[in-house]
């Protein structure tokens, strides 16, 4: 369109170009002159109208402030121009879409360097717009042009079908190894440290006045201040207890305290026994209770001068003020019957699966080497040395189909065998010679765990009774309590409390293995039952020679949720019979000693 053509009343009320029209909150005009960057170009060709000499003659009537308005320019389908960022008929999206905004066209961008501005806008901008940003970018794109993509970004490889690559996940047995390294070099002091080392790891403890994990741990490492931000947590709150955890080599022996008829010091209002957390005042005449704050005298027979600090001048003489855990030597009104010397009872498998693999002659060879230790060193009296605490008794019971009693008194030449095949009902058919002392009756001990081997190997039944011959040791202990260590080398099928094979080897995974783990038979939990009153322990040494199918959960899971003191230890096949020996040993030390 050529504007030389046109009429000059059209020419009058033409709209400025749009870089000089007027537009709402915008700077003031700038002046047209030489070096002005937003002078128009002086070229004839351009749209300058002095250039054409057309001019209008009569001076502009000059119009009231209501009269001006914005023209807008409404363009049709097809223009070069796009509407509000979208591209018209003909023009292929790519010229807009993830380009450069500086690189669009613009309203006078053929005139126009600077970038527009907001304000520049001819339509007041919204409030509260959207930002949409013409050139989105990865946060990874964007973590990196500030520098910080390590920090706020994991980089986690992942594969092509996008799974997470398995090497990146951090390792949980890494990590606790980390810990069980850390504890081989370094102590585990009770009372510096908040945070206990892991249930898992091997550690030595040095004993600050707080007990070591091994004895007493909790379930949470922080116990939460209400009763709702426990719920909260979905997470039991309870104390483990485990007074005779074994100790490591290098940690201090439990002191053992024998305060007399008397008793240690207690509170008088909550009975807590005196321990490192008390506070004595008045010049040691009181010592205030650490659980409920109550002011106690101190005895006559335990009182001792303080130092200006408050702490007793002979603390580190009292192991009971410097110690998290001791032992106290009951009196006799806390007795709950007349304390007597441990007794153990050897129960003996002699099927078929023990004679074939070896299993009955290791286990034979084990017991010696537990009780005599194979040295022969002597006590300071010129007596054998005893690997077992003096006053502690042993009694041997075999097993099959029947349920044979020894006789050990060491009057007699050798021990006498009296078998009781009522396993429906068993019973203890001995009053004396059951139980003897190791050292007194050591020839008779000899003797017989030397030839049962022989005894039975013409024999070998297949089909051991287990749960009555527990039945009868239990009724043999009923009076003293005391400890219990059976072996068993098959599936026990035979008599009250028989087990069936429940695990066919076909169906592995889901409900099928939870029942394997699980078991409600009535007759191992009654016996269980019977342990906890009795207060005796037992330890299991199963040993499946051929592979077989031992039903572990009901031997020895069930009798472990009854909270006796029980350690089952599980053999897989070996036709050596040194082997089992060498093997047993260690196990038979700790469950004798």
């Amino acid at each position: 369109m050529e504007l030389a053509r046109l009429p000059k009343s059209l020419i009058d009320n033409m709209a400025q170009p749009p870089f000089q029209q007027p537009y709402y909150g915008g700077q003031p005009a700038y002046q047209q002159g030489p070096g002005n960057p937003m002078m128009p170009p002086t070229d004839p060709n351009d749209l300058g109208m002095e250039n054409l000499q057309i001019v209008n003659q009569q001076p502009a009537a000059r119009k009231r402030k209501k009269d001006r308005h914005a023209y807008h320019v409404v363009e049709a389908q097809g223009s070069s121009q796009a509407f509000n960022g979208i591209p018209q008929g003909g023009i292929p999206p790519s010229t807009y879409l993830n380009a450069d905004p500086s690189s669009m066209p613009s309203p006078g961008g053929q005139f126009l360097n600077s970038p527009i501005t907001p304000h520049m806008s001819q339509f007041p901008a919204p409030v509260n717009a959207p930002f949409n940003p013409a050139n989105p970018t990865t946060s990874t794109e964007f973590a990196a042009r500030n520098g910080s993509g390590d920090v706020f970004s994991a980089n986690v490889q992942t594969s092509a079908q996008g799974r997470v690559d398995p090497d990146q996940i951090p390792s949980v047995p890494r990590s606790r190894d980390a810990i069980a390294q850390y504890y081989l070099k370094n102590v585990y002091p009770t009372f510096e440290h908040h945070l206990p080392p892991t249930a898992t790891v091997p550690f030595v403890a040095y004993d600050q006045g707080n007990a070591s994990p091994k004895f007493a741990r909790l379930t949470m490492n922080n116990i939460p201040s209400t009763a709702d931000a426990l719920h909260s947590t979905g997470l039991p709150l309870g104390l483990l207890l485990q007074p005779l955890a074994p100790l490591q080599p290098g940690e201090l022996e439990i002191p053992v305290l024998d305060f007399g008829e008397t008793g240690p010091p207690r509170c008088h209002r909550c009975r807590a026994y005196i321990n490192p957390f008390m506070v004595f005042r008045s010049g040691g005449n009181k010592f205030v209770c650490n659980m409920c704050n109550y002011a106690n005298d101190v005895p006559a027979e335990y009182f001792c001068a303080t130092t200006p600090q408050g702490a007793r001048v002979d603390r580190e003489q009292r192991p009971e003020l410097m110690r998290g855990t001791v032992e106290f030597l009951v009196p006799k009104e806390y007795w709950s019957k007349e304390p007597v010397g441990l007794r153990w009872i050897f129960l003996i498998d002699v099927g078929q699966e023990a004679l074939n693999k070896g299993f009955l002659e290791a286990f034979c060879e084990g017991i010696l080497a537990a009780l005599y230790g194979g040295d022969d060193s002597t006590e300071e009296d010129g007596s054998p040395k005893r690997t077992i605490p003096k006053g502690s008794k042993v009694g041997f019971v075999t097993f099959d189909k029947d349920i044979h009693f020894y006789n050990m008194n060491p009057a007699l030449e050798q021990a006498q065998m009296l078998i009781m095949p009522d396993i429906e009902d068993p019973f203890v058919p001995l009053s004396d010679g059951l139980f003897v002392d190791p050292y007194e009756a050591k020839s008779n001990i000899t003797s017989l765990l030397s030839q049962l081997p022989q005894i039975f190997s013409q024999i070998k039944n297949p089909e051991p009774a287990l749960l009555p011959t527990i039945n009868a040791a239990l009724a043999a202990l009923e009076k003293t309590g005391g400890k219990i260590v059976c072996s068993l080398s098959a599936l026990p099928t035979w008599g009250p409390g028989r087990l069936f094979l429940r695990d066919d080897g076909k169906q592995h995974g889901g409900e099928q293995d939870k029942k394997l783990f699980t078991t409600e038979h009535p007759g191992w939990r009654k016996a269980a039952d019977k342990m906890v009153a009795t207060g005796v322990g037992i330890d299991l040494f199963l040993a499946a020679p051929g592979g077989g199918y031992l039903d572990i959960a009901t031997i020895g899971k069930q009798m472990q949720t009854s909270m006796t003191n029980i350690q089952t230890n599980f053999y897989r096949s070996c036709c050596c019979c040194y082997w089992w020996r060498d093997i047993l040993l260690p196990q038979l030390r700790l469950s004798a000693g």
